[in-house]
């Protein structure tokens, strides 16, 4: 039994039910339409189960090994910490510059950070998954995405 495991998914767990309390402030779904609360309420969903998930599995898991020491000169732990900087810095922009111009910025950004060097492909992909994205907010969920004050919206 992992007992780190099983803390992260307690505190899963908790995030979950903090999700789901919130949503109850939000507006009712009218019938045929998907509201406000549909998508987080899916990703609270989601948190919930693999944090059951991750304990139980943890409660059942024989030790075989010893995990690593936790170090911050390994790589994966400074990618990491660098896209966890890149992540706040992109939800605080997004006001100012807008979901579209922060997100095409943001997703070339990352996939660098995971190594990916195609650069035409990179941009193809930024554009298709920033168009698609918005697209589905803005048709589909009827959820306006920030535009960005920088621009007068």
């Amino acid at each position: 039994m992992k007992r780190i495991d099983i803390i992260f998914g307690i505190i899963g767990l908790a995030i979950s039910a903090g999700v789901f309390y919130m949503l109850g402030d939000f507006p009712e779904d009218q019938p045929g339409e998907v509201g406000a609360g549909f998508f987080p309420n899916i990703l609270a969903y989601g948190l919930g189960v693999t944090s059951l998930i991750l304990i139980i599995s943890s409660v059942f898991e024989k030790i075989s090994e010893e995990a690593e020491p936790f170090k911050l000169t390994d790589a994966g732990i400074q990618r990491a910490g660098i896209s966890l900087i890149a992540t706040a810095i992109y939800c605080l922009a997004m006001d100012m510059f807008g979901f579209i111009a922060c997100t095409m910025i943001f997703l070339p950004f990352m996939m660098f950070l995971l190594k990916e060097r195609k650069y035409f492909q990179m941009v193809v992909v930024s554009g298709a998954i920033t168009a698609t994205v918005f697209l589905v907010f803005s048709s589909f969920l009827n959820i306006t995405l920030p535009l960005g004050t920088i621009y007068g919206y």
